[in-house]
């Protein structure tokens, strides 16, 4: 095994266990503030305010990975899940989870940046597809497994000894990044570049749009179906079963897109296919009862999801150099938070009023307006650099 394909191994385990850890608490944090007396406005503010501190402590944590190096961001990220997952259970009231919650987004804003800046700087050229379809076959596969996971804790042991767990499975995480070596990124002090200059980049804002838009659904799916599986008699096993087919799905579909990143060598149409995709299998969610015509559904949502994620990660890290990179991918972790906390914070209040069909349908739409305008971006991009320059 060559070192970059050593160094993407280390990341990708680290990427699992810390994220499997910390997505043990998704479908356990709405549940649990529900069972202490939350609305559905109340759990969309508390998932809202983990994904806006993630959103905005990214940018600022990504550009410190250039600055002092990925591995400690990655072990203060791993830390700071550990110790709020202990937290969780000391409080019941709406504002004190909303408080521990959004703390715990600084961990995964010091974390994912950091990892995706460390598989872009490993990847060899023309192999970044495969290289960040790993990256995202552990992260979307942690995803998937961690809240399977953590309704099976709940179910049975209860809430309080599932977030014990997740907090055990973070510090695992922690352990195994102390007795690993990542090496520097060898960025000399006159390669640094401003945000100013990243932002001018238009498909850099295309790349950051499109994320947006595709987790603004995710945000809806993932914080608000499992109170609409409650609601409609599913137990904690049952909607984690759910999730868990989506993340089979979103991960079985990673690796076969990165080949097909680099085959093909195109990636902006993939990435907005995929979310548009997606925010109509969003709008359909709610309109499925039966168990069958649900799992297919989730598992189509998963695939064309994880090509998506693929295609936005090859395209962004086509933008950046090593001495941009963790700016770059700290913008788009802060995009994917940023798209979280509107689906989250956002449609509480439209479900609460309208029910789900509607707030479903909202996110849908909503996604796929922003995937669209990604799209013209891109197209921009293309005919400018196909313009001749002005004498």
């Amino acid at each position: 095994m060559t070192a970059a394909a050593s160094l993407v191994a280390v990341v990708c385990t680290l990427t699992f266990v810390h994220f499997a850890a910390a997505q043990m608490r998704g479908p356990l944090v709405p549940l649990y503030a529900v069972a202490h007396g939350a609305t559905a406005t109340g759990v969309g503010f508390i998932v809202a305010a983990h994904m806006a501190v993630a959103a905005l402590a990214s940018v600022p944590l990504g550009r410190a990975s250039d600055v002092w190096g990925r591995r400690t961001l990655l072990l203060g990220g791993m830390a700071t899940s550990a110790v709020t997952s202990l937290m969780l259970p000391l409080v019941e009231g709406g504002v004190a989870l909303a408080l521990i919650y959004g703390v715990a987004g600084l961990g995964v804003a010091a974390f994912t940046p950091s990892a995706m800046s460390l598989v872009g700087d490993a990847a060899p050229p023309g192999a970044a597809g495969r290289a960040y379809a790993w990256y995202a076959t552990a992260h979307y596969g942690a995803i998937g497994v961690g809240p399977f996971l953590g309704g099976l804790a709940a179910e049975w042991w209860g809430y309080h000894a599932a977030f014990v767990a997740s907090a055990a499975g973070a510090a695992l995480a922690f352990a195994v990044g102390l007795a690993t070596t990542v090496p520097p990124a060898h960025i000399t002090a006159g390669a640094r570049v401003t945000f100013r200059e990243v932002r001018a980049n238009p498909r850099v804002w295309a790349g950051w749009i499109v994320a947006a838009s595709g987790l603004l659904t995710q945000g809806v799916v993932f914080t608000f179906f499992p109170l609409l599986g409650e609601a409609r008699g599913l137990s904690p096993a049952a909607i984690g079963l759910v999730f868990l087919v989506l993340g089979i799905a979103n991960t079985a579909a990673r690796v076969p897109a990165g080949w097909l990143m680099d085959r093909t060598q195109r990636s902006a149409p993939y990435a907005v296919g995929g979310v548009l995709a997606g925010c109509v299998a969003t709008a359909l969610l709610p309109h499925l009862t039966e168990r069958g015509p649900l799992l297919s559904l989730v598992a189509g949502y998963g695939v064309v999801s994880g090509t998506a994620g693929v295609a936005i990660g090859v395209a962004l890290a086509g933008t950046a150099t090593p001495a941009a990179r963790g700016l770059v991918m700290g913008g788009y972790s802060t995009a994917l938070y940023l798209g979280l906390a509107l689906g989250s914070f956002a449609l509480g209040p439209v479900i609460t009023r309208y029910g789900y069909a509607t707030g479903f349908g909202v996110g849908g739409v909503v996604g796929a307006v922003g995937a669209v305008f990604a799209a013209v971006l891109w197209v921009k991009a293309r005919n400018d650099r196909c313009r001749p320059l002005a004498a």
